[in-house]
């Protein structure tokens, strides 16, 4: 059966690089959100855990359940609960405040130049004033970056922005004798492009698995593909000449070559190819027209081949980026975790 491997060793590896340019294991929180980027929530949780990295992000309430027993501290980014919990849940939108239960951990997120979700800067103190008056917990005020992985000066544009609005979190705090607050905006571009880590812990995401938007100009630190997609042999064939292959027949044998099918396909994730360009896999196996629902042809007779082993290889075919080629991969497929 087509299945999904996780190298142990390359995903220690990028912690390892990660955690030495935080300043340590706990200055780092691991945003396991989607299926942990595709890889398997999990799957990914314990090994991250085990890795001494106690500190999680994630998308929602379910997600937050499923890990609890690995982290000490786990930030939902894009749900409210129906009761208090141990959790720390995101504050999107001022409104949403009065629907938070009283005594539920929150962090403030505050929209410092991105202009997508959070509080205006402008209405921090109101903000502030409805948390309090709610009887819920302020224990964290964060923020997201818009252009960390691009030579522009909106990064700094930002960071400015995000030290203004400490300065004034910060005297809230003392005016309504709050306990201390975590502040953190810090991305896996963030994190790589700065000397020195800005904040409580950095949110660390797509290095975490091995991948980097960043602009080269900033450098390539040496992280590792975790991932690696694998499909099996169904069946397989000796074309004669002319004889083609799948829907539309699209491949044409020039004779004597053998094709074999394999069990994966754009239900599992992998995106649909119409046939019309040549794409190799990995190993430099061709695929023989069409990619299927649940399966695809390829010029092999192996009983394994590889699909997908650096996903930004897989993006650029398609014209997407490496977080979409990872994220669509089926929950239903096997996760393995190889040493």
């Amino acid at each position: 059966m087509g299945c999904i491997k996780i190298d142990k060793k390359a995903l220690f590896h990028n912690l390892d690089l990660i955690c030495s340019r935080a300043g340590g294991s706990h200055r780092v929180a691991a945003v396991l959100k989607d299926n942990a980027y595709g890889h398997g929530l999990e799957v990914i949780a314990p090994l991250i855990s085990d890795f001494g990295i106690k500190k999680a992000v994630v998308r929602n309430l379910q997600e937050a359940e499923r890990i609890e027993r690995f982290f000490e501290y786990i930030l939902v980014l894009a749900d409210i609960p129906k009761k208090t919990s141990k959790f720390s849940f995101a504050i999107n939108s001022i409104e949403s405040i009065e629907s938070f239960p009283k005594g539920c951990f929150v962090e403030l997120k505050v929209d410092t130049g991105m202009h997508r979700s959070g509080i205006s800067p402008l209405e921090v103190e109101r903000a502030v004033e409805k948390i309090v008056k709610r009887g819920l917990i302020l224990k964290g005020v964060f923020t997201h970056f818009r252009s960390a992985d691009e030579i522009s000066p909106e990064f700094f544009w930002q960071k400015r922005n995000f030290d203004e609005t400490i300065k004034k979190v910060e005297s809230l705090r003392q005016e309504f004798s709050l306990p201390d607050i975590l502040y953190h905006s810090y991305n896996s571009s963030a994190l790589f492009r700065s000397e020195n880590l800005q904040g409580d812990f950095a949110r660390v995401g797509i290095a975490v698995y091995g991948y980097l938007e960043l602009d080269p100009l900033f450098g390539e630190p040496d992280l590792k593909p975790v991932l690696s997609l694998w499909a099996s042999r169904i069946s397989s064939r000796t074309l004669k000449p002319k004889e083609r292959v799948g829907y539309g027949g699209v491949f044409e044998a020039k004779g004597g070559e053998t094709v074999s099918t394999y069990d994966i396909g754009y239900a599992d994730g992998i995106f649909r190819s119409d046939g019309k360009r040549r794409l190799l896999l990995p190993e430099g196996v061709e695929i023989a027209g069409r990619i299927s629902m649940d399966s695809f042809s390829a010029l092999s007779d192996a009983e394994e081949i590889c699909v997908i082993k650096d996903a930004r290889e897989f993006a650029r075919f398609f014209g997407t980026i490496s977080y979409e080629v990872l994220v669509k991969l089926s929950p239903f497929l096997k996760r393995r975790v190889v040493q």
